[in-house]
């Protein structure tokens, strides 16, 4: 809605006195270059070298999609961009899907309805009059209810990117069931938004989106689908040039889940790893949890041992008190016993009583 107390934020809405378009698959976004310029030194090249971005006032933006290319905007204007109160990032039920990917794993999620972004595809803008992505698109679909149905154990096969609905039912498709997790598609789209930082050099975006990641993974069940779909957002970081300790965010969570997301398989085909570093990774989580076990016995043990002395100790000091009363204790409490004072310690071994009578010391 148009806000009277916020000038650009208006114009931004409106798209009143734009004379700067950013054109992606289809969709166009007017903004201010007197908004954009001052936050992105490479839009600023770009529209500052006579190339035709600059006469056609217009920049292509295929090497992203129109959902974050539209929440870049959002940021450019007000410093922030929207997502719902479930974590997850709005997105254009409408917007196209023929993308580019930054992985095999990227491309099943892409076609789920919230667009890869093609982070890896960064260019030079100052030097590209056309400002348009080599890399081909893909138009790939998710496998039907049927189709995931005749997969068997839904195990993760391999993908082909060429597979049409002809041959779908021919050939397993890969089954990727966290790809509607909220929680892994807030945390895909925030990273895309990292990706975009960088690519138009806009750090304070990169770090914008690391701070929504992070708030996301703190109060996210360990127990949801989320936590086996970090490797797919991993490889999509790593592709970013810079972005500003994204990676060493995802590592964290990466560990932390280290063996939920082994046993789910989920590195099996992943970039990150090579055949070799997945079997040792495997090797080191069973090693890991022998000693895990080992060390929590111990721990078990040591506290035992440490509650009986506890109450070893406590005894022996009860003990000496009783045995200090003796010397100046002459004759018993209980008046009515008149034989001769004698005492012993009751069972529980720190308390003195009266031979005769019984009577508590």
């Amino acid at each position: 809605m148009s806000d009277a107390a916020n000038p650009v934020l208006d114009m931004m809405l409106s798209g009143e006195y734009s004379d700067l378009v950013f054109s992606c698959h289809g969709e166009s976004f007017k903004v201010h270059r007197a908004v954009v310029c001052p936050q992105s030194s490479v839009i600023r090249a770009a529209l500052t070298t006579g190339f035709k971005e600059a006469k056609d006032a217009t920049l292509n933006m295929d090497a992203f999609q129109p959902a974050t290319v539209r929440r870049f905007v959002n940021y450019l204007y007000t410093k922030a961009y929207d997502y719902d109160a479930n974590g997850e990032i709005t997105e254009d039920p409408n917007s196209p899907e023929n993308g580019n990917q930054a992985s095999p794993q990227a491309n099943d999620i892409e076609a789920n309805g919230d667009s890869t972004d093609n982070a890896n595809a960064r260019q030079t803008q100052t030097g590209d009059a056309s400002m348009e992505s080599d890399r081909p698109s893909t138009n790939e679909e998710l496998p039907t209810t049927e189709q995931i149905a005749a997969t068997e154990n839904n195990a993760y096969n391999t993908i082909d990117p060429n597979m049409n609905a002809a041959t779908a039912e021919e050939k397993p498709t890969t089954y990727r069931p966290e790809i509607n997790d909220p929680v892994f598609k807030a945390i895909l789209a925030h990273t895309r938004m990292n990706a975009m930082g960088d690519y138009y050099d806009i750090p304070e975006l990169s770090k914008f989106a690391n701070t929504q990641i992070n708030t996301i993974l703190t109060g996210a069940s360990p127990d949801a689908l989320w936590v086996i779909g970090l490797p797919v957002i991993a490889e999509t970081a790593l592709e970013i040039v810079n972005n500003e300790g994204l990676t060493e965010v995802l590592t964290a969570a990466i560990s932390e889940n280290l063996g939920t997301i082994l046993a789910a398989g989920a590195l099996e085909d992943s970039s990150l790893m090579t055949p070799f570093c997945l079997e040792l990774l495997k090797k080191c989580i069973v090693t890991n949890q022998q000693i895990s076990e080992t060390l929590s016995y111990k721990i078990m043990t040591l506290n035992e041992v440490n509650t009986k002395y506890q109450k070893a100790a406590d005894l022996t000091l009860q003990q000496r008190k009783a045995a200090s009363n003796l010397t100046t204790t002459k004759k018993c409490r209980n008046t009515s016993c008149q034989g001769h004072f004698d005492c012993y310690f009751a069972e529980d071994g720190g308390t003195l009583r009266c031979r005769l009578c019984h009577a508590k010391h």
